[in-house]
């Protein structure tokens, strides 16, 4: 008997061991190793541990093995077919590879188990925006609220439904709210901009910008909304100053050189202009047409011979595109 009782205590403490090691290289960002000693956990004998399944399955998912997660949720589900977590893991699962039509039903199942689930609402409402039903995004999201006042991206979320919508005051309580929980990131200072805009509160909104591109100067869309105010307002130079510093920091963003180029037009700096338009058809071949069937920069189709020899290629590689 002593034999035995001193096997279980030493089985015991291989496995507490084990996932010490588990969470300590997790923590650390290991996964690979991380996984090995939740796996040896497991094989000592803590296979209907439910803690221990989920820890196993989330590793997985965060390695993009997607196939184990599923199996090991489901067997999570085996031992307990209540357990919310492991439903909510399925969806996420789904929701990795778009497939919100799948991954509503175990959001759903999650919240069933779990009526305060407030990530599954969250993600639920999210999936339902994705889809178009919108409806069922907003009443997700105010039940994510109901759980987490102060739910930042439920917030965040609900608040640019509402004002794609056009419904600006709903909106506003919204991203001010949001302003509360965190004035200092850079998605919240950009939807005020785009609010205040909508306002016709253009200094305000420029300000904002100034603030969302000061969080994070990554964000191409905080510069182009900013310097298409200035344009607007036939500050050219101040656009362009706003495009430069935008481009310097989101190389990739077509429309950044877009627009610069369509400002220096209006300064008469043609040469510049040729550049810019040059760098978006090399960027993005598929903005030909556009390019074509703009009016401001037919001078500088016609002047310039390398653009229309540009416009000749990306024709050809959009078309080809079409049948590969």
């Amino acid at each position: 008997i002593n034999m035995i009782r001193k096997r279980e205590i030493m089985k015991k403490y291989h496995i507490d061991n084990f996932i010490i090691l588990g969470k300590k290289y997790y923590e650390e960002d290991n996964l690979l190793k991380a996984l090995y000693y939740f796996n040896k956990a497991y094989d000592y004998g803590k296979n209907n541990d439910t803690e221990l399944l989920l820890d196993i399955a989330i590793i997985y998912d965060e390695l993009d093995d997607y196939d184990n997660a599923l199996r090991v949720y489901k067997e999570v589900l085996a031992n307990d077919d209540s357990e919310a977590r492991a439903y909510y893991g399925i969806a996420i699962l789904h929701d990795h590879k778009d497939n919100f039509e799948e991954a509503i039903p175990y959001y759903k199942k999650a919240i069933e188990c779990d009526p305060y689930y407030s990530k599954a609402y969250f993600f639920l409402a999210y999936a339902y925006d994705y889809l178009g039903e919108v409806e069922k995004a907003i009443e997700n999201y105010n039940n994510v609220l109901e759980i987490n006042p102060y739910d930042f991206w439920a917030c965040i979320n609900l608040g640019s439904i509402y004002e794609q919508r056009d419904e600006i005051d709903k909106a506003l309580k919204l991203m001010e709210k949001a302003l509360d929980i965190d004035n200092r990131h850079y998605m919240v200072l950009f939807n005020m901009g785009v609010l205040m805009s909508k306002q016709n509160k253009i200094n305000q909104a420029k300000k904002y910008y100034e603030q969302a591109i000061k969080y994070n100067k990554n964000y191409p869309y905080s510069y182009l909304n900013l310097g298409v105010l200035h344009r607007d307002e036939e500050e050219y130079r101040e656009a362009i100053v706003v495009f430069t510093d935008g481009i310097n920091n989101n190389e990739d963003s077509v429309f950044l050189y877009y627009n610069r180029a369509c400002c220096y037009m209006k300064l008469e700096l043609i040469d510049n202009a040729e550049k810019d338009i040059l760098d978006v058809l090399r960027l993005h071949p598929k903005m030909a047409e556009y390019v074509q069937n703009d009016r401001d920069l037919q001078s500088l189709i016609n002047y310039s011979a390398s653009i229309r020899c540009m416009l000749e290629k990306s024709d050809a590689i959009v078309w080809k595109s079409l049948f590969t």
